[in-house]
């Protein structure tokens, strides 16, 4: 994450699991609705709340405790930009199985 007052990464491993609760979050957003990703608890993870502005929450509860929420206006074709995304991971993913 990256923000005019902040920055910050933490590494992600990611399954294929993963991957098809990334679809599940963007159903989700597209819907309106909130999503958190990857879901477990093992490691960094997200919250998106689909206000105006789009707010992105970064948690790294598992080491740091620290947590970064930033708003972001995003254009029109954000959830659709995101899907493609996911589609370029998965395929980065099977490759590397």
């Amino acid at each position: 994450m990256e923000s005019g007052f902040v920055t910050g990464r933490v590494g992600l491993r990611v399954s294929l699991e993963d991957l098809d609760e990334w679809e599940r979050c963007l159903d989700a957003l597209q819907a309106d609705e909130g999503a958190e990703w990857p879901a477990g608890g093992r490691s960094a993870w997200l919250e998106v709340a689909p206000d105006d502005p789009l707010e992105v929450t970064v948690h790294d509860s598992p080491s740091t405790q620290i947590a970064v929420r930033v708003p972001i206006d995003v254009g029109s074709e954000w959830l659709q930009e995101n899907r493609l995304r996911l589609a370029d991971v998965r395929k980065a993913v099977t490759r590397s199985s």
